[in-house]
């Protein structure tokens, strides 16, 4: 399709084939999870709570990337090491907001076998309106070994 000044520009066309582009690059599995949503049920007979399993927003495939160096707080006895990442995922108008404060849980890493079972807090999503795929900002607090 050629594009000039006087041609409008189909964005809907360009978006559903950008996407197809952009999925070849998913070669991670995630899940998102809302902790909130999680139950608890006070058994009286044992006197504990039972936690019934996290709700699951999204199950599929993502591109995980870190986003900088990590800052290294030092907080008295223990140090921890919390890293800035990228999790894109496909364009589903279904998903919904994905806000602060949920999860990405990393089922399997790509080409990466370290990043399985990494769980990352949600930051924010930040997506464009081309809708291409939905761009997740998180953090991951990797503890440092010395």
């Amino acid at each position: 399709m050629a594009i000039s000044a006087s041609t409008p520009i189909d964005f809907a066309k360009i978006a559903t084939e950008m996407r197809t582009i952009v999925a070849r690059w998913y070669n991670a599995q995630i899940q998102i999870i809302d902790p909130n949503l999680r139950q608890q049920v006070w058994d009286m007979a044992t006197n504990t709570y039972s936690t019934t399993s996290e709700t699951v927003l999204y199950s599929g495939s993502a591109c995980i990337q870190p986003l900088s160096q990590a800052s290294t707080p030092d907080i008295g006895i223990t140090q921890a090491a919390v890293h800035g990442v990228r999790v894109q995922v496909p364009y589903d108008a279904t998903l919904g907001l994905i806000r602060k404060g949920l999860q990405v849980r990393v089922t399997a890493g790509g080409q990466d076998a370290v990043l399985q079972d990494l769980k990352f807090v949600v930051k924010s999503a930040i997506n464009s309106s081309y809708g291409w795929n939905r761009t997740i900002e998180c953090e991951v607090d990797v503890k440092s070994v010395e």
